[in-house]
């Protein structure tokens, strides 16, 4: 008996549940039936987006990249960042692709000419500008600022970045940003207590590293 009035009124909780539903839906069934059509939309010019300009923009950009690279690869640093006048160089793709794969690719190239040109600050603008998710890539272009903060003469600048750069703990390029931050302050800031520091984390940690193979003499040279 307990159990069927429990029931019951279970029951009963439910249909006024339903019932408020029903009620709020009748009253907003406009406003429902449009939320649901723009999602639809969203969806639908998401996928058409998709097939119809960012897949062909993504194609045509390629073989824009190959020319620039092309001309990298020759050390043609000006003609990779500007273009030829027919060809685009690495700047305009940067500008005029900047909803497609190609921009961060752009963007890293552009600040490897600039760097190369002695553009400083425009190879600064355009590693900054670079995607930060690859591992690979993140700290060569963090390490790119350094360089360019050295050339400019801000070398706590540099330091910084190179800090930033090796803090990725890349195998590859770890090692080289510590050297470059220990010799800033062996021989720039004069502060051989510091510089030991970063010379024996590269002995310490990377032993395998092209720069443990000589790392010895700077840490003599460092604990004079």
């Amino acid at each position: 008996m307990e159990n069927t009035r429990k029931q019951g009124k279970h029951e009963e909780k439910m249909g006024e549940i339903l019932s408020r539903a029903e009620i709020f839906f009748e009253q907003h069934q406009k406003a429902i039936y449009y939320t649901l059509i723009a999602i639809v939309a969203i969806v639908v010019l998401i996928f058409v987006s998709k097939k119809y300009y960012f897949e062909p923009k993504n194609e045509e950009v390629s073989a824009k990249l190959v020319w620039c690279e092309q001309n990298l690869a020759r050390d043609s640093f000006a003609l990779a960042l500007n273009g030829d006048g027919i060809n685009s160089g690495y700047a305009e793709i940067y500008s005029s692709y900047k909803f497609t794969k190609a921009k961060n690719e752009a963007a890293i190239g552009a600040a490897i000419c600039a760097f190369n040109l002695g553009k400083f600050d425009e190879a600064i603008d355009y590693a900054k500008k670079a995607n930060r998710k690859s591992f690979n890539f993140a700290p060569a272009m963090d390490g790119l600022i350094g360089d360019c903060y050295v050339e400019k003469g801000n070398i706590k600048e540099a330091i910084e970045y190179f800090d930033k750069a090796a803090a990725y703990k890349n195998e590859a390029l770890s090692a080289r940003f510590l050297k470059k931050a220990g010799d800033l302050y062996m021989f720039e800031l004069k502060d051989s207590k510091k510089a030991l520091e970063y010379y024996q984390t590269i002995k310490d940690k990377y032993f395998n590293s092209p720069e443990a193979g000589e790392i010895d003499k700077y840490i003599e040279l460092a604990s004079k």
